[in-house]
C-alpha cells in the first residue's frame, strides 16, 4: 500500500471515529473516555475502545452539545412586521394587440407582438410572452422576435414579482408568408 493510500485510510478512520464516538456513547456525560490507537503490520491506524497489545492509551474529551432556543409562538414579532397584501384583480384587461388575431404577415422575417393591459403595467409587474407555446426572453409590453413561414400563435400573462399570474390574454394566431426558396422566378436572398 503506498504512503497516499495509508494516508486516506488513515484520514477517512480518524473521521469516521470522530464521527462515532458520540454516537457509540463514548463521549459521556462531559467525562474523558479511553480509545486504544495501534498500527498493524501493514502501516494501517486502528482504533477501539478495546485494549489491544501495543496499543496507545488516548483520553478523548466528552463532545460538545447544542441544545436549540425553544420556539418562538407563532404571534411573536406580528406587531412589528407589518402583512404584505396582494391585489386580487390587479388588471381589468390585458390582450395581444400586435399582431391581430388571425392576420397575415407578408414577406418579413421578424414580427413584434405588443401587450396591452388596463391599467398600464404596474412597477415589479412584468409581461411573460409565448411564441408557439415557448416563452420568449424579456418583460415589457414588446417583444420582437425571429419568424419563419407559416402558422404561429402567440400569447401572454402579466405576473407579479412573486410570479403570480395577474392576468392572461386570450391566444392570437397569425401567419407569416414568405417567398419560397425553391420558385426559380423569384429567387430570395435570405436577410440573416
Amino acid at each position: 500500500m503506498s504512503s497516499v493510500s495509508r494516508l486516506i485510510v488513515r484520514t477517512a478512520l480518524t473521521a469516521l471515529l470522530c464521527a462515532g464516538l458520540p454516537a457509540a456513547g463514548w463521549a459521556g456525560n462531559g467525562n474523558n473516555s479511553t480509545v486504544y490507537k495501534w498500527v498493524d503490520a501493514h502501516g494501517v491506524i486502528h482504533y477501539s475502545d478495546q485494549p489491544h497489545p501495543n496499543a496507545t492509551k488516548l483520553s478523548i474529551r466528552g463532545a460538545q452539545t447544542y441544545a436549540p432556543p425553544p420556539p418562538m409562538p407563532a404571534d411573536f414579532g406580528a406587531a412589528q412586521t407589518p402583512k404584505r397584501t396582494r391585489p386580487t384583480r390587479a388588471y381589468s384587461s390585458c390582450e395581444v394587440i400586435q399582431p391581430h388575431n388571425q392576420q397575415m404577415l407578408m414577406n418579413v422575417y421578424r414580427a413584434t407582438a405588443v401587450v396591452s393591459t388596463q391599467p398600464g403595467l404596474r412597477p415589479g409587474n412584468r409581461v411573460q410572452l409565448f411564441l408557439d407555446g415557448r416563452r420568449m426572453p424579456g418583460g415589457g409590453p414588446s417583444f420582437t422576435f425571429p419568424v419563419v413561414r407559416g402558422q404561429h400563435s402567440v400569447s401572454a400573462v402579466v405576473v407579479n414579482y412573486y410570479g403570480q399570474i395577474l392576468c392572461e390574454t386570450p391566444t392570437v394566431t397569425f401567419y407569416v408568408h414568405q417567398p419560397s426558396i425553391q420558385n426559380p422566378h423569384n429567387p430570395v436572398v435570405h436577410p440573416y
